[in-house]
């Protein structure tokens, strides 16, 4: 039941997006790119919904189709008038208020929820394709705190000028914690510069605002899913938990947004 609200908090969310991408796109006269993201961008959201759902809320689902109906109606407008009659709704479609982007409807964590477990699926689809295996068993392991400490360290020192390994070092060795482990955090650190040196501002923002997630409780949330996707048992570990079946010293490559994957 909790899966099933993230989704639609997720769902409505994103539309909220969409509404302002098509609404900019429609004053500035590029109805190009907003046909483009009212039809194609939409329609991928519903699919990804209608994949990662188990049951569905009538109502969250209700509201994001009367949403889109209304983005599509410059469009199509006759077809959107029999969508618009048979979601029960009254008058014309094309009398009705056109769809306002609403900013307390963004969940900025349930977004990226929904990122990490599109990685996942990606990541674990492509060593799949890679191999030809055929798995039985799919193990993830999350990335240990102090690699949190030290991402979320070098994202906000990215925020004011370019990072370098020499800068974001000097800060992490004031943490004691950090400077016991000495090699491991040069080598991570190392690791993700470049990385969030050629990451989006926006996605800076974002992966700050929320902080750290608590990535295994939520891939633990989507066993179900992950499991009839890859018709396998799937286990979810943290990289720091004492006791993990890792033969293959996976766990140790694990990344914030990028889980470690064995499969078996």
């Amino acid at each position: 039941e909790a899966e099933q609200e993230h989704l639609e908090t997720w769902l409505i969310s994103t539309l909220q997006h969409r509404i302002k991408t098509v609404t900019e796109n429609m004053e500035a006269l590029k109805t190009r790119t907003a046909l483009e993201n009212a039809l194609f961008e939409t329609w991928n959201d519903f699919r990804w919904y209608n994949r990662r759902k188990q049951t569905s809320n009538s109502n969250a689902l209700k509201q994001a189709l009367e949403t889109w109906t209304l983005l599509l109606a410059p469009f199509a407008p006759y077809i959107c008038e029999e969508i618009w009659s048979k979601l029960n709704k009254t008058g014309f479609i094309s009398q009705a208020d056109w769809p306002v982007y609403d900013e307390t409807k963004v969940n900025v964590e349930a977004e990226e929820t929904e990122n990490l477990i599109k990685n996942v699926l990606e990541d674990t689809s492509n060593i799949l394709k890679a191999t030809k295996m055929t798995p039985k068993q799919i193990h993830y392991y999350t990335a240990a705190q102090w690699k949190w400490k030290i991402y979320l360290t070098a994202l906000k020192k990215s925020e004011s000028a370019t990072l370098t390994i020499s800068d974001l070092m000097k800060e992490l060795m004031t943490d004691p914690d950090l400077k016991k482990m000495g090699g491991q955090v040069a080598k991570f650190a190392q690791g993700i510069t470049e990385e969030i040196n050629r990451m989006p501002e926006d996605m800076k923002q974002r992966q700050l605002q929320i902080g750290a997630l608590d990535e295994a409780k939520l891939l633990r949330k989507a066993e179900t899913f992950f499991a009839r996707e890859f018709d396998a048992k799937i286990h979810t570990y943290r990289e720091d938990d004492q006791q993990h079946h890792d033969p293959q010293k996976k766990a140790v490559l694990a990344r914030p947004y990028r889980p470690a994957i064995y499969i078996a």
